[in-house]
């Protein structure tokens, strides 16, 4: 069998008797087809029975190993230690707990940050009497076309991959964060909900209009989720229940408004539409460097010529959604 040295550069914290954290180099022979949890159990189990990490089911359904390798969260028992090294081109792999929260012990975190915001959203059906039956002798039936609004949303395993990669997270200590702010979406469209898109508000009280879509929550879900799509969805339905008085809400409608009028983006009026006269005194300056150098258009624009076409499509677009 293939087998590789390979050196695990882990970062150690024991709160009890450490100032600050350090690092600790474990070199041991590597099979191929090894784990990274695996790799941590047998470092555990063979050289240094000191080093804390958490691990549950080995089968990436609980969440409870992720940490983060080289710099991304990563499910540890999915993980294997060959396709690593090939990735980073590299003999050492650099093992780290979650950030955004605060460590307990060497690769555990307390979760309880990300978990305490979530409940304050209540993450859980209520169900709606019109719809849900009192007894259990009769089914509450979800048809496929309702499922697929939130289906995949129902996949998260609450391993916080997305909650320590968020950078809102870390400044805002209101904002809802990734996975929370999906589930809340994730019951918004379920049909047997009786708050539905009501709970937009939820959303809009723990700030997800702060969200920047920078697409990391995306990319290091190990179940594809990609929370940012839900958080963008529940916006929609919070325009939809009429909160519509917050700068992101109004420079969404901004855009729609000149997809509307003409087909393109009135790049001249979207101050105006998104921050009113604040956002004209803002832009001021740059209207006119833009209108002397010719590159600003005229407020007034004509449709283009695919103008009646693309009313079309996103007319079914947003039936669809």
């Amino acid at each position: 069998m293939e087998t590789k040295k390979v050196t695990f550069k882990i970062r150690r914290f024991n709160p009890k008797k450490d100032e600050k954290p350090y690092y600790e180099d474990y070199t041991i022979d590597v099979p191929k087809g090894m784990t990274i949890l695996e790799a941590l159990q047998y470092i555990k189990d063979n050289i240094d029975p000191t080093l804390s990490f958490r691990a549950f089911c080995r089968s990436a359904i609980c969440g409870s190993c992720s940490v983060k390798i080289n710099g991304y969260p990563k499910l540890a028992c999915k993980t294997q230690v060959f396709n690593e090294l090939e990735i980073y081109d590299t003999d050492t792999l650099i093992i780290e707990p979650l950030d955004n929260m605060e460590v307990i012990r060497d690769l555990i975190v307390d979760w309880d940050s990300a978990f305490e915001r979530m409940e304050k959203m209540n993450p859980y059906l209520i169900p709606d009497p019109e719809v849900v039956p009192d007894t259990l002798d009769e089914e509450s039936k979800v048809y496929p076309r309702e499922l697929k609004k939130f289906d995949k949303f129902t996949d998260c395993i609450l391993c916080t991959s997305c909650y320590s990669m968020c950078g809102i997270v870390r400044i805002d200590s209101n904002y809802g964060g990734p996975f929370p702010l999906a589930r809340v979406y994730r019951f918004a469209v379920d049909p047997r909900d009786s708050l539905k898109k009501e709970r937009a508000k939820v959303g809009y009280a723990f700030d997800m209009w702060n969200c920047v879509r920078c697409n990391k929550c995306a990319d290091v879900c190990p179940k594809h989720i990609a929370p940012v799509d839900g958080i963008l969805k529940l916006r929609g339905l919070s325009i939809e229940v009429g909160l519509k008085d917050n700068p992101g809400a109004r420079h969404v409608m901004a855009f729609y408004k000149s997809l509307l009028d003409s087909g393109m983006l009135n790049e001249v009026l979207l101050p105006l539409r998104a921050k009113g006269l604040k956002g004209v005194i803002e832009n001021l300056s740059l209207g006119i460097k833009l209108i002397l150098k010719g590159r600003a258009h005229s407020p007034f624009m004509k449709p283009i010529k695919e103008h009646e076409t693309l009313l079309k499509v996103m007319k079914v677009a947003m039936e669809v959604e």
